[in-house]
């Protein structure tokens, strides 16, 4: 078997390739204006009118929950994260004691600020129960 080449690349055989998510999703050669959230591009003429085909052999972006290799856990992993959220926002009052700045950090996905917010009890201590 002989070495492959990808995108121009030389890629010896029995290498690993990892592909960063972050870098395909910013791509200024593959997207005008990378940085600016504009879902609408991935909106093709090919899925028909008000269609959408999450679906990318050219990788310009990849989604992990669609397609035969698509996460076997996905449904139970959604359920259980809105419940958890939906159990925080029933069981806590939210604040936040300053101003809340959601700007993207530059080189990564995350938010520039960590996001603080106080929570207190709703309900009087004793309907929480005792931990076990």
């Amino acid at each position: 078997m002989e070495d492959a080449a990808v995108a121009g690349y030389a890629v010896p055989r029995g290498s690993h390739v990892v592909l960063s998510r972050v870098a395909l999703g910013r791509n200024p050669a593959v997207w005008e204006d990378p940085l600016e959230f504009r879902p609408e591009r991935h909106l093709p003429a090919a899925a028909g009118p008000g269609g959408v085909s999450l679906s990318e052999p050219e990788l310009r972006f990849i989604s992990f929950s669609t397609g035969r290799r698509g996460c076997p856990g996905l449904s139970l992993g959604t359920l259980i994260s809105v419940t958890l959220l939906a159990r925080l926002l029933q069981g806590f009052h939210w604040s936040a004691p300053g101003r809340v700045e959601l700007r993207e950090a530059a080189a990564s996905l995350e938010l520039a600020e960590p996001l603080v917010l106080r929570a207190t009890p709703r309900l009087p201590a004793h309907l929480y129960g005792e931990a076990e």
